[in-house]
């Protein structure tokens, strides 16, 4: 049975953080025993942005990446390297990203070591047991340290609807890759098994969620900041996303990352299985979370069998981007990270091709303008009305 740790944690000061990441370790038990000293440790954080600063809730908070640095440089006596790939395909966009988090004063203050994942050599992967991916290429660090602690921030997202630990390790792949992935992969369900096919690769074996401030509404990169006042743990990717997304109020088989890592065997989805230590769901539930669309697709969890459910999932999210002008800045950063091709600067000013347009919501997520509003499909437009009208969930 897995075990996902709680710990409450009001804010950012720094000895505040400490010691709930101290103690969400120790309910865990045995984290000792994972990590000893001289060894080589990875924090994997979730670096979506490169221009969005702590407050905004969009990447891993310093606070958090220095309280793990400290933790385990001095309390495990390891050597830490803190690593990830940006959501932007701008050859800058990494580097911007450690800066404007100040994660770089970080590692210059204690000697932890930054690898940026697009400067990083590569190495690729082949899964034998993939879905949708069969290969793919990741960055080397995550094969030459010896142990890995993903860092995800918990956040809403359009497209998947939750992003936490599973689809943190999306970003073990550097540059392009991450859109290819898109490109391969434009149905949601066919991206969350895609990313499910990423995760089986490159598996953390610690992850500790940021999940202090987390972000509501059309995350991962336009959402709002939310006070969740939490650090949670696991050793399990899988049982740490249901809870998470639990404790925000999603239905974690709703969320087609959870259940597709769960139907796979690579953790533990069903809440009745997983051993929850320190605060209880209950205590720490947040019942006012705004999520990016109805949660019609809560409703459908807990009663449609999968292969409506994941019919319904790829409806209502059927979406397609347009251009709120007024706030567009022409940096054109949705332009360069479009993989369909389906953003143009021919004008003067950013265009949609519609036909073209595939609702991988990669112009939203490099977006730091809430310049790109994504439309519903007919269908899903529909069935969301349905849903209103049943009173399954309020409508944002």
């Amino acid at each position: 049975m897995s075990i996902v740790s709680i710990a409450k944690c009001d804010d950012y000061t720094l000895e505040k953080v400490y010691h709930a990441i101290h103690r969400s370790l120790s309910l865990l038990n045995g984290t000792e025993m994972l990590v000893r000293p001289g060894k080589k440790v990875l924090l994997k954080l979730n670096l979506l942005s490169s221009s969005q600063t702590p407050e905004r809730a969009v990447n891993t908070h310093p606070a958090v990446v220095r309280a793990l640095v400290d933790i385990f440089q001095k309390d495990f006596g390891c050597e830490v390297y803190i690593g990830d790939s940006s959501g932007s395909v701008k050859n800058s966009s990494t580097f911007n990203a450690f800066r404007v988090t100040r994660i770089n004063e970080i590692a210059e203050n204690t000697g932890a070591k930054i690898v940026n994942f697009d400067k990083d050599k590569y190495i690729d992967v082949y899964n034998k047991d993939y879905e949708i991916l069969d290969k793919f290429r990741i960055a080397r660090t995550l094969r030459e340290v010896d142990f890995i602690v993903s860092v995800p921030k918990l956040k809403t997202h359009g497209l998947t609807q939750y992003t936490g630990a599973i689809k943190n390790m999306l970003g073990s792949i550097p540059g392009n890759g991450k859109k290819n992935v898109h490109l391969i992969a434009p149905k949601p369900t066919v991206f969350a098994k895609a990313l499910v096919d990423i995760y089986q690769m490159a598996p953390p074996h610690l992850i500790i969620m940021d999940a202090i401030v987390g972000m509501e509404g059309n995350g991962p990169n336009a959402g709002n900041p939310k006070k969740v006042g939490l650090i949670i743990s696991s050793r399990d990717s899988v049982a740490l996303d249901t809870v998470a997304s639990n404790i925000i109020g999603f239905e974690p088989m709703a969320v087609p990352t959870i259940r597709f890592a769960h139907q796979r065997g690579l953790g533990i989805g069903e809440l009745r299985n997983i051993t929850v230590a320190g605060e209880s769901i209950q205590n720490v539930a947040v019942h006012d979370f705004k999520k990016p669309s109805s949660g019609a697709q809560d409703f459908a969890g807990k009663y449609l069998p999968n292969f409506l459910l994941a019919m319904m999932f790829d409806n209502t999210c059927s979406t397609f981007s347009t251009v709120n002008h007024s706030n567009c800045t022409r940096c054109y950063e949705c332009v360069r990270n479009c993989p369909a091709g389906a953003m143009s600067k021919d004008t003067g000013k950013v265009e949609v091709d519609k036909k073209k347009c595939i609702g991988c919501f990669c112009c939203d997520e490099v977006c730091d303008f809430h310049a790109i509003e994504m439309k519903r499909s007919l269908v899903g437009r529909a069935l969301l009305g349905m849903a209103k009208a049943l009173g399954v969930e309020k409508v944002e």
